[in-house]
């Protein structure tokens, strides 16, 4: 036993410039993939605090599937857009919450008057929840009578802003009338018109007033929005059926979006998104994450390639030494095991110095180095010094193996 240790002993001392060039090599590679690791994560908090967190992942409108016809006609949309589709998509993961905007199914208009301006047209109305269009509600008399479905003065509206830029860029400009300014709607009432149109008219038509609590530029119909109680209780009255004109889909985050959008494709439906901000910010992380990736792997083959050149010139420098021993009886298992060791307790020092090393240089980093708008952060995760210490032993005993077998093979119990 004593003998065995002695020679173990004695290989981990043999070749000692040899060893040094393969523990300067796992810690020069060890303190670069400790660095690009650092910088990975630094990267992705960075994206994560000042975009992914800042910015809301896009939201995703959701249509009725695409109708066909024969001609300019056809009987509805391929796929309705029913309360079981609804369901569907809040029950995708990844979904946040599902806001639909509903149609109010009967005939409808409004007299609209501006000051001393006055004219009647044909308007759908569009029935939507409190918690979609909050942020359009100003005051609170207006939030709370959105969340009762009236108001004393009448029923309140939210005016969308693409009604408002279809009158100020038409009638207007075409007649040379006044403006609408957005933000200020106190010269602008409607006189709702239920069950009446200029097409139809439906037994029970009723007139009622209107309180304006807003305008929206979240909800793009050519129409007045009107709280979702409302909608259901004006259909209900006429015994006609609501129908989502559209859904609005939030999704939890940047990176649940492409699968949330591909979900709800595969049901039939169509989507909307726009410039896919979620898109980008996962494509720029992807981006610098695979070309760290990419460091990484080159620093490690290498790492690998030049320990696996130093292990065929220290086992073949001393394949006479390895001879002698099998000549006084030493197993090639024995003899294997001795390089084995020696390579790997190298890998584990050298990784362990490395993160030492790291760990001492890291306050004059921090202060040497300084990135705009980025404060860097250098801790070294439990998890990460064990894989890399881990890698640091293993790469030298699997970049050893070739030479070891060829050794094997070249005779060696033969001079």
């Amino acid at each position: 036993m004593l003998s065995k240790l002695y020679l173990i002993i004695k290989e981990l001392s043999g070749a000692k410039f040899i060893t040094f060039i393969v523990f300067s090599v796992i810690l020069l590679s060890v303190s670069a993939i400790l660095f690009f690791n650092i910088l990975s994560d630094n990267f992705n908090r960075y994206i994560k605090n000042n975009f992914a967190s800042s910015i809301s992942p896009n939201e995703i409108i959701v249509r009725p599937g695409e109708s066909k016809g024969i001609f300019l006609f056809s009987a509805g949309p391929e796929k309705e857009l029913d309360n079981a589709a609804i369901n569907r998509i809040s029950k995708i993961p990844g979904v946040k919450r599902v806001d639909p905007v509903m149609a109010v199914t009967i005939p409808s208009s409004a007299t609209i008057s501006f000051f001393t301006f006055r004219f009647s047209t044909d308007l759908v109305f569009a029935g939507a929840d409190y918690r979609l269009v909050e942020s359009n509600i100003k005051s609170k008399e207006m939030r709370e009578a959105w969340t009762k479905g009236f108001h004393e003065k009448g029923l309140p509206i939210l005016v969308p802003k693409t009604l408002i830029d279809t009158y100020n860029n038409g009638l207007a400009a075409a007649n040379r009338l006044p403006r609408i300014v957005p933000d200020k709607l106190s010269g602008l009432s409607f006189k709702l018109s239920l069950g009446s149109s200029s097409i139809a008219t439906l037994g029970g038509a009723y007139q009622s007033s209107a309180v304006i609590a807003g305008y929206t530029d979240k909800i793009n119909v050519i129409g007045l929005v009107i709280p979702m109680k409302s909608a259901d209780e004006i259909n209900n009255k006429f015994n006609k059926t609501g129908m989502n004109m559209f859904a609005i889909v939030n999704v939890k985050d940047h990176k649940d979006f492409e699968n949330v959008k591909n979900r709800i494709k595969s049901m039939g439906l169509q989507i909307e998104t726009g410039e896919s901000i979620s898109s980008e910010i996962l494509k720029l992380k992807a981006t610098v994450n695979s070309f760290i990736a990419a460091m990484v792997s080159l620093v490690s083959i290498l790492a690998a390639v030049s320990i696996a050149l130093c292990s065929v010139t220290v086992v073949w420098g001393r394949i006479d030494y390895y001879r002698i021993l099998r000549t006084l009886g030493a197993s090639k298992f024995f003899i294997a095991l001795t390089i084995i060791i020696k390579f790997s307790l190298t890998g584990f020092l050298a990784s362990a110095f490395g993160i030492y090393l790291v760990e001492i240089l890291k306050a004059y980093i921090l202060k040497s180095v300084t990135i705009p708008g980025i404060t860097l952060v250098f801790d070294i995760s439990r998890s990460t010094v064990v894989t890399i210490m881990t890698v640091a032993t293993v790469i030298p005993i699997a970049a050893s193996l070739p030479t070891i077998i060829r050794m094997f093979s070249a005779k060696l119990d033969k001079g």
